[in-house]
């Protein structure tokens, strides 16, 4: 694209009141000390990523079988040396039919908590249905009070009253204990807030983000306002929403990207601002990930843009989440494949970078 064509694709986004499409080019910087790593080979598709209470950073992810595959089931992997080395995949839930789209997160009594989709939309021979059956899916939670080594028995979410619903990314955790859960789901792909207040065992839906509002990412500011960054649609780009009471109630979306760059991820940095994940599937490719740092009120600018992964050559690939590492770095995982390490085929990588924005950790006591 020369440079021609750089300002007439720029000036018909602003018009359009959408930040500009183009791919990777010299404009795009890279963090310092950006590294890459495999944490697993061979699956490793919608991972998320939590820093636990016991110092440990643990990713449940996808495995069983493909994007699609009624054999999906939800694994779990640890890593005690701040992302160097991993621990085999362990089943988190492995039901008979796919078992995928999870969400994860902490309890304050240290509980883990990972909800998630049962997808039976499949005929005989395996295929999808299409449209999809609202009877072949459900949704549900377990949790481990054993730091991961043991799950209990799932039990189901009601969520009747939208339909069907499918759980998205981290779970959060408010000073009060109560944990939210973001879930999205319907025909029109609407996005909701569910509360627990017994430390994930049950929820109830509290909150409408409002229509086409796919894979929600959540995050609650130093301000005590949550942030959501959602899908608007399926090539859509991913816009944000603001909620001041704990997330019954919902701004307007407002765009940061531009179309086929989703779904995002949010980490609250030391210096109270935000780091946005994103994937990045425009244009005719490479795709990967891009990230970008807002301000403390969350306000992101697409062209502060950087980085991460940029050798998948399928748009199947991203679902990127971050945690922030003890020396102040910051590790995001991702699936996809690579042209650069093709020996690691369809993978869950890391990559781990230095962020000047992050400010200073606190001093350990």
């Amino acid at each position: 694209m020369n440079g021609r064509s750089r300002l007439v694709v720029w000036s018909m986004a602003l018009i359009a009141g959408v930040p500009a499409l183009c791919a990777a080019d010299e404009q795009e910087r890279q963090p310092p000390e950006l590294k890459r790593s495999l944490v697993v080979s061979g699956q490793g598709y919608f991972p998320v990523a939590l820093r636990l209470q016991d110092g440990r950073i643990a990713v449940i992810l996808r495995g069983g079988a493909g994007h699609l595959g009624i054999k999906g089931r939800l694994d779990v992997v640890f890593s005690a040396d701040e992302g160097q080395t991993w621990t085999k995949p362990a089943v988190v839930v492995d039901s008979p039919v796919d078992d995928r789209n999870p969400a994860f997160g902490q309890a304050q009594d240290g509980t883990l908590v990972v909800a998630y989709w049962r997808y039976g939309n499949y005929d005989e021979k395996g295929r999808p249905y299409r449209p999809l059956r609202a009877d072949k899916v459900s949704t549900w939670v377990t949790r481990s009070t054993d730091g991961g080594k043991t799950w209990e028995e799932s039990k189901a979410i009601d969520v009747s009253d939208i339909e069907w619903g499918s759980p998205y990314g981290k779970i959060i955790t408010l000073p009060n204990g109560a944990l939210l859960l973001a879930i999205y789901g319907g025909q029109e792909r609407n996005g909701y807030v569910y509360r627990s207040t017994d430390q994930g065992k049950t929820w109830k839906r509290i909150g409408s983000m409002g229509k086409r509002c796919n894979e929600p990412a959540l995050v609650r500011l130093s301000s005590g306002k949550l942030l959501a960054a959602v899908r608007t649609s399926d090539s859509g780009g991913v816009a944000l929403l603001e909620s001041s009471d704990q997330g019954k109630t919902w701004s307007k979306p407002k765009r940061v990207t531009p179309d086929s760059v989703h779904p995002a991820d949010f980490l609250m940095l030391p210096s109270e601002r935000v780091l946005l994940v994103v994937g990045y599937r425009a244009g005719k490719g490479p795709y990967g990930v891009r990230g970008l740092v807002g301000d403390k009120d969350g306000t992101f600018a697409w062209d502060k843009r950087f980085v991460l992964v940029n050798d998948a050559p399928s748009i199947d690939c991203g679902y990127p989440s971050s945690v922030l590492l003890k020396d102040g770095r910051v590790l995001t995982v991702y699936y996809g494949r690579s042209n650069d390490h093709p020996e690691w085929g369809l993978h869950c990588g890391a990559v781990t970078y230095r962020l000047p924005e992050a400010g200073r950790l606190p001093e350990a006591p």
